[in-house]
């Protein structure tokens, strides 16, 4: 049974490093990619692509959610948004113009937001290591991002970058093919016994998880825009060194994973206040001029705070969501639009203020989230507390 578990848990894995692979692939060339294919040079058609993309993942996230809480069969859903994703990969492949690209886009992000149900099923397949689970699948997403961007340079230089979809879309096929037979050995039972198991009398607030949700992924994607030409100017780095800096928070994640596994949950709280503290101290540092070795060390302590964090932060959701797969497909729409506001508050700070300016902002988003997390984990409880001492008052009455 253990094997069978690490057989599954290692399938959710590959496809969640399928998934953020390809969607970041192109993500750091976009320019270049339709300058090349479709010699479009102007950024304003790249800026509506991105947000264009945002949004369907936005609004396309919560209504799978409700359809896998409702049918409660999310493995189907999961294999035919893989079937989809595969198909709309072709037909990127064979597009003829922008405006075809951008609907075989959305049409392909429309079966893609369906993969967040790897994480609800990794996690409730898990459900008594939920914070090794979240923190394998953050340290998963992260190397898919380092391999993404070392893989994007090569597609952008390919006499026909368009082939890369045919690619794409054959290995999303095969992924399908072998949810069919891995898929399987998920237990509809065990969900719906993992969701009852955390449903509270009390009802969670939305908000305050929608909150501290949006702050902390608006902090941590604010600095990427903007990165590598910050460490050009202040540091005069060349394109190699600035690409290995921005890279280094996803290898944090990747190298503390073993940590945290093994005291994220020991530490709990007061682990997360001390990782809280490690992205704000990391992150304002950054944004003044010191040496490049002071510069990695921040990059290192914000990465490891930032991996902890995003761990630990899904580990308390699923604990006190009522309704794994709606909960979660609602925070991660939210978590789609920090990464929609990041780079235009970015934007917003560099014209106004300076370059250096967006990291003490983004540091104080930090310190707002930690506040809010602290004051809503605490009245949470305090509730939760009351509701126990209300009903053994209650249970001692009908005695």
């Amino acid at each position: 049974m253990e094997a069978s578990n690490r057989s599954l848990n290692l399938f959710l894995l590959s496809c969640v490093f399928l998934f953020v692979c390809t969607e970041v692939l192109l993500s750091p060339f976009y320019p270049q990619f339709f300058n090349k294919v479709y010699g479009i040079d102007d950024p304003d058609l790249t800026g509506f692509y991105i947000m264009t993309c945002r949004l369907v993942v936005v609004i396309f996230t919560p209504i799978w959610g409700l359809i896998a809480h409702k049918r409660n069969n999310s493995s189907t859903l999961l294999i035919i948004g893989q079937w989809g994703t595969g198909i709309s990969c072709f037909l990127m492949a064979i597009s003829p113009s922008f405006e075809m690209f951008v609907a075989a886009s959305v049409l392909l992000l429309i079966f893609k937001s369906s993969y967040f149900l790897l994480y609800t099923i990794l996690i409730s397949e898990n459900r008594n290591s939920t914070t090794g689970a979240a923190a394998s699948y953050h340290a998963v997403l992260q190397g898919a991002i380092v391999t993404a961007t070392i893989l994007s340079g090569w597609v952008i230089e390919m006499d026909h970058p368009l082939l890369i979809f045919w690619i794409v879309g054959i290995v999303e096929c095969l992924m399908a093919v072998f949810s069919l037979r891995f898929l399987r050995k998920v237990s509809k039972n065990r969900i719906v016994e993992l969701e009852q198991t955390n449903h509270r009398s009390l009802v969670t607030p939305f908000l305050f998880f929608g909150i501290i949700v949006l702050t902390l992924h608006l902090a941590v994607n604010m600095i990427r825009p903007f990165f590598t030409t910050y460490t050009e100017i202040v540091y005069s780095t060349n394109t190699m060194m600035s690409s290995s800096l921005y890279l280094i928070p996803s290898l944090m994640a990747i190298v503390t994973l073993p940590l945290t596994k093994k005291y994220s949950e020991r530490l709990g709280w007061y682990g997360y206040v001390g990782a809280a503290s490690m992205i704000i101290v990391g992150l304002f540092l950054q944004g003044i001029e010191t040496s490049i070795i002071g510069l990695i060390f921040f990059r290192c302590m914000f990465g490891i705070g930032a991996a902890w964090c995003l761990a630990k932060i899904d580990v308390f959701i699923f604990k006190w969501s009522g309704n794994m797969h709606g909960d979660y497909s609602k925070i991660s729409a939210i978590q789609n639009v920090g990464l929609l506001l990041a780079p235009v508050a970015a934007s917003s700070i560099v014209n106004t203020h300076s370059i250096s300016d967006v990291f003490t902002y983004a540091s104080l988003f930090v310190v707002l989230h930690l506040f809010i997390f602290l004051w809503g984990t605490y009245s949470i409880e305090r509730n939760k507390g009351k509701l126990h001492i209300h009903k053994e008052e209650e249970d001692a009455l009908y005695k």
